[in-house]
């Protein structure tokens, strides 16, 4: 028998359902910022249709407002500690609905007790209220995920940059005091042979040969001076090293100007607000089924509005100044707008009560396009901080590996000179001359300078990998 196995989800998806239905759902300026959505939403419509208790309905909202938001708090904070595993994200959208469910009783037990009526509304407006509310909640708390989650990783790529930056600096001092100390060591051997050479010619009398040989190895003296200066400068030094700033340049205009960039998220959720708000005003004059009918053929048309703005204008405005694109995209943006009303009052004839709600309900819309075209800008703004401090993080990582070659290859370089066979270092060169020339023996000193000689070709032979 063949039996039939679940196939688990991906990573990805995993992730992203966390994110739409996750802890930061109950994140409280998420909650604060949809709380305000949808009680904008209800005013206008309480204002457009009882414009003289508009004092009641704002209290009534603000009481009820605040119970749900503090109690999705409160439950927010309860729900991560108990193991749910993957039902937890099915539980959070269950309690953001039953708590809207039970704000919107509160709402209108609260007008009853004032001695008002409720509008009333029928079951699809009921439905598609608690559906637009529930999408509010879970939409600012995926926003302040994915903010979160960018910020976080923006804020981790400082602090490795800043880390690499810091053992950068450590290495190359590394290198820089290495440097130092056998470059001083090499320059006083050769100022201790220039100067036994010297008072060597001027106590001596010494023949042709001889001169000879000081003057070659006076030679291979400045050779060596001339290839420890090589190594001294040699890149990266230490004052060569940029200086990697990792702060963010996340200005007013740079948010603006991401804000106009392509967003391939805003069309989806245009296209989800459209069919809500289409739905529930088109149910005031029109049945259930057709609210919702034409409701998803308006939704579908505005996706395809502005997919077609995202994929082909957008593209083609680019290059120009930002307050031109931002000016097209609020044209687009409010000729849709007007294009939405006069569906509505083609729809609502002379049902003046309704397009007047819908009328007033147009402001969350245009509020709600531009605070999503917004949030597309900051988040992308954080994605490219993020990939630029990831480019600057590599480039540290390659230098610090040519430093680290540079540090390995120097310290072999130095400890063959000063740690491994003294008789061929410099010192001993330096030694041997000194010990010659004190006896004053001309067959001595001839005899020792062309081992003189040979010691300092072996230290420019070895100098030359650095150079």
């Amino acid at each position: 028998m063949t039996q039939l196995t679940a196939t688990p989800a991906s990573p990805k998806k995993r992730r992203l359902i966390q994110n739409i239905a996750g802890p930061e759902t109950f994140n409280l300026a998420a909650l604060s910022l949809s709380s305000l959505v949808f009680s904008l939403g209800k005013l206008t419509v309480y204002a457009a249709d009882q414009s003289q208790l508009i004092v009641y309905s704002l209290g009534a909202l603000a009481i009820s407002q605040c119970l749900v938001v503090a109690l999705l708090a409160i439950v927010g904070k309860l729900l991560p500690r108990a193991s749910l595993g993957n039902f937890f994200p099915a539980l959070v959208v269950v309690v953001v609905l039953l708590v809207n469910i039970l704000g919107t009783f509160l709402f209108e037990v609260i007008l009853r007790t004032w001695n008002l009526e409720p509008i009333t509304q029928s079951l699809l407006q009921r439905t598609i209220s608690l559906m637009f509310t529930t999408f509010i909640y879970l939409g600012f708390g995926w926003v302040s995920a994915a903010l979160d989650s960018n910020f976080r990783q923006v804020n981790i790529g400082k602090e490795l940059l800043t880390t690499l930056s810091k053992q950068q600096l450590e290495l190359s001092l590394t290198i820089k005091e290495a440097r130092t100390f056998a470059i001083r060591e090499v320059s006083l051997e050769i100022q201790s042979t220039r100067g036994t050479l010297e008072n060597f010619a001027a106590t001596s009398s010494r023949d042709q040969d001889i001169d000879i040989e000081i003057n070659q190895l006076n030679e291979t003296l400045d050779e060596v001076e001339n290839r420890i200066g090589k190594i001294s400068n040699r890149f990266p030094d230490l004052v060569r090293i940029p200086r990697i700033s990792s702060r963010s340049n996340s200005t007013l205009s740079s948010v603006i100007n991401a804000s106009t960039k392509k967003n391939d998220v805003l069309p989806g959720l245009i296209s989800i607000f459209a069919f809500f708000g289409f739905s529930s005003w088109l149910s005031y004059f029109l049945t259930d089924a057709y609210a919702f009918f034409w409701g998803s053929v308006l939704s579908i048309s505005s996706f395809v509005i502005f997919w077609a703005y995202e994929n082909y204008v957008v593209t083609k405005v680019t290059s120009l100044p930002v307050l031109i694109r931002v000016l097209i995209y609020e044209a687009i943006v409010v000729a849709y707008l007007f294009f939405w009303l006069l569906i509505l009052g083609y729809f609502a004839g002379d049902n003046s009560g309704s397009y007047s709600a819908a009328l007033a309900y147009a402001a969350i819309p245009f509020i709600f396009f531009n605070g999503g075209a917004v949030i597309g800008g900051i988040v992308t703004l954080s994605q490219e901080h993020r990939e630029n401090l990831t480019a600057k993080a590599a480039t540290l990582r390659k230098d610090m590996a040519d430093l680290e070659q540079i540090r390995s290859d120097e310290d072999k370089v130095w400890k063959s000179l000063f740690v491994g066979d003294i008789a061929l270092s410099p010192t001993t060169a330096s030694v041997i001359l000194r010990d010659a020339t004190l006896t004053k023996d001309q067959e001595r000193v001839a005899a020792a300078i062309p081992n003189v000689h040979a010691l300092w070709k072996s230290v420019l032979d070895t100098l030359p990998t650095l150079a």
